[in-house]
């Protein structure tokens, strides 16, 4: 039976369709990350359109039927301004959300390690990507908690104290290590994230471009 809902929603991705549509893909607390339609909102005198924006946190409400998720109701709720480095970590951290997340799927504290990075973005861009991608795939489930595992065996103490932080939480306060430490937990990541990645990612860009900052 059609219905609608109201969700709190971050838009990771935009398309436009038609002559005046736009479809959306949104992490949402309450189902996850989903798509939907959002009709004639490109037209000039669209309420919406400026809200359906990529990386806009937004309350939406979506009237869910047998052709999908459409949207009929949307506002901003946080106007996210940043430099340009804030911006492109943002980037980054949508494309992950896109490859690793299933649809429909809820996980509310990746929603809210989400909100987290982006304030962080805005207020102060100084490199976080690393820190929540290892705290994503915490949450996610995919990186072992117990510090002995075998997968962390070629790593350094100093390694394994930067991902015990991040997992317990203090990824936002974590202290930075030595460059070529970054460069060990980055292909780590890789690894995992195209381990469990369900659509197309350059990881290997991400992975330079935080490396060489």
């Amino acid at each position: 039976m059609p219905r609608s809902q109201e969700l709190e929603a971050i838009v990771l991705q935009t398309h436009n369709v038609g002559e005046a549509d736009r479809f959306c893909i949104l992490l949402t607390r309450e189902r996850g990350k989903i798509p939907a339609r959002a009709r004639g909102v490109r037209k000039p005198k669209s309420r919406m359109g400026g809200s359906l924006l990529a990386l806009q946190r937004i309350s939406v409400t979506v009237h869910e039927g047998s052709a999908g998720f459409m949207i009929t109701a949307a506002s901003s709720t946080d106007n996210i301004q940043t430099t340009l480095a804030g911006f492109l970590q943002m980037q980054q951290v949508s494309e992950m959300l896109l490859s690793v997340l299933e649809d429909d799927h809820a996980i509310p504290e990746i929603f809210d390690l989400t909100v987290t990075f982006l304030d962080i973005c805005k207020n102060n861009p100084s490199p976080r990507v690393l820190p929540f991608s290892i705290r994503l795939l915490h949450l996610l489930g995919v990186l072992p908690e117990d510090a002995s595992h075998r997968i962390f065996a070629h790593m350094s103490d100093a390694e394994r104290q930067y991902i015990r932080e991040c997992t317990d939480g203090n990824w936002t306060t974590v202290k930075p290590i030595p460059p070529e430490d970054t460069k060990h937990l980055w292909l780590l990541c890789q690894r995992l994230i195209e381990d469990q990645s369900r659509r197309p990612m350059k990881t290997h860009l991400i992975v330079e471009a935080i490396v060489q900052k």
